[in-house]
Parts: C-alpha cells; sequence; structure tokens
C-alpha cells in the first residue's frame, strides 16, 4: 500500500533532520521516518518546502504533488532517473490519435458500472427500491457508452448517469450536511471532502503513470489543454467510485459522523477536519 504524506495546514513549513521529514505548523511538530513515505501531497497554499527536503525527497525516489484549491494537480516533482520508455510514450500517442474512442468508452464503462455496482451494493442494504431503479438507470448508460460515436456523446451519458448517481447518494445522505450533488464548487462539507480526496487520488495516479512510462498530459477522453493532466483525470475516472466515493458516503452517512468544517472564506477543509 503506498504511504502518502499529506500536508493540508496552511502555513506549514517541510524540513529535513538526519533521515526525517519535519512539517511544522502552528507552534505543532510532526516527525515522518523517510523509510515509511511513498509521497508527499501538500494539499493548500502557503507551504514552503526546503532545497533540502527536495534533495532528500529525489534521491529516495519520493514524488510531491501539488494541488490547488479544488484537488487538481499543480505541479509535481519527481526523481529525474524515473524516465519514460520512449516506445510507450510513442504507443500511447499513437492510441490518442488511433483509437482514443475505444479507450474513452472502456474508461467511461468502467466508471458507470462501479457507480451502478455501489448503487445496487446500498440497495441491498437499505431495501429500497428505487435505488435498485437508479442502479439500472446507470447500467443502461453505461450499456450505451460501448455504442458512442463520438466523445460528446461518451461524456453526454456520463453526465446523464452522474445525475442520477449523485441524485441517489444526496437522497440517502442526511439534510444537514446540505448536499444537493456534485459540484467542485459548492462549499458544503460533501462536496468539499470530495474535493479533498479526489485530490489524492490525481496524485496517485499522476505518480503512477510517471513511474510506467506514460505521458499524463495526453489523455483519451479529456481535452488536450496545457498544463492539464488529461490522462490522469482519463485514469482516475476508474476508481473515483472505490478509492473516495464508498469512503465519503461510509464517513457521512451516519448521523452520527465525525465533525466536518468547512472554511467559510476559502472553502477548504477547516484545518482541525485535515488533520483528523
Amino acid at each position: 500500500m503506498t504511504r502518502v504524506l499529506v500536508v493540508a495546514a496552511h502555513g506549514a513549513r517541510i524540513r529535513v533532520h538526519r533521515r526525517s521529514l519535519v512539517v511544522e505548523s502552528n507552534g505543532e511538530r510532526m516527525v515522518a521516518p523517510l523509510h515509511e513515505v511513498d509521497r508527499v501531497v501538500v494539499a493548500t497554499s502557503g507551504v514552503s518546502v526546503t532545497s533540502s527536503a527536495i534533495r532528500l525527497l529525489a534521491r529516495s525516489g519520493v514524488g510531491i504533488v501539488f494541488l490547488d484549491a479544488h484537488g487538481e494537480p499543480i505541479v509535481s516533482l519527481e526523481p529525474p532517473w524515473i524516465n519514460a520508455a520512449a516506445e510507450t510514450r510513442l504507443a500511447q500517442y499513437r492510441a490518442s490519435v488511433e483509437r482514443p474512442l475505444n479507450l474513452a468508452r472502456a474508461m467511461v464503462a468502467a466508471k458507470l458500472e462501479n457507480q451502478a455496482g455501489f448503487l445496487r451494493s446500498l440497495a441491498r442494504r437499505t431495501s429500497a427500491a428505487w435505488l435498485r431503479e437508479e442502479a439500472a438507470a446507470v447500467e443502461e448508460r453505461m450499456l450505451r457508452v460501448y455504442s458512442a460515436g463520438s466523445a460528446e456523446e461518451i461524456r453526454g451519458l456520463e453526465a446523464q448517469a452522474a445525475r442520477r448517481y449523485w441524485g441517489s447518494l444526496a437522497r440517502l445522505l442526511p439534510q444537514s450536511l446540505g448536499f444537493q450533488g456534485r459540484d467542485h464548487g459548492s462549499r458544503d462539507p460533501v462536496n468539499t471532502v470530495l474535493n479533498y480526496l479526489y485530490g489524492v487520488l490525481y496524485a496517485e495516479v499522476f505518480q503512477a503513470l510517471v513511474v510506467h512510462g506514460l505521458d499524463p498530459y495526453v489523455g483519451f477522453l479529456h481535452a488536450l489543454r496545457p498544463g492539464s493532466p488529461a490522462l490522469v483525470y482519463d485514469y482516475a475516472e476508474m476508481f473515483r467510485v472505490s478509492a473516495v466515493d464508498s469512503l465519503v458516503y461510509t464517513m457521512l452517512a451516519s448521523r452520527d459522523a465525525p465533525g466536518i468544517r468547512v472554511d467559510p472564506e476559502t472553502g477548504l477543509l477547516a484545518r482541525e477536519t485535515g488533520q483528523s
């Protein structure tokens, strides 16, 4: 299992002491031995990393990923010896031109299959007939993805499924959370936690793609834009439900769920929440 050190405290400082990373924030100090860290994710602004820490991480093969306020990766610092085989990237570039739809269909279909499966599992737990109907509706869109003739059609089916999926979860979660559906700009606790954990997922996917010689900026479904890691978003689609959605639902569905506080000015998780 990958061991990720997430630094989410504004104003934190990351430095090195011997063979350990030291994170200092507001008079508090946390020490993480380097052999226990596989990745560092900086999930907020105002964090400083010393050059000594960057050098030690690079020598040890530990990457650093910086996220923006919505959990989107801004930049990834990887050791120089993690390099792509030319043949791998050439094959990726050819596939992005010759058969992008086939790969986009497979990725989105996998995502929708996971969404339908999660709704079915919730239907079994709650004995709610309407949930089985919503799962069937998502599954029907999944089957149509396989015959979609364009990326626009695939995205349209994905959006239809998303409305049924997130609408179902909104009905199940406590109304006190104020969750109306998936909106990465919303400041309700559910969307804020989703943004945060999707950011961690993106960092994991980014690192995995680079290590295996793929170009994270050339994808098959998400548009090619300067600075946007399209392949990261493509691959992450297949793991959203299992890695994030199910965890967030389990954490927040109970009325005894731990308190989640969102900073009203930034829309980010409050510091005590990020540490829990």
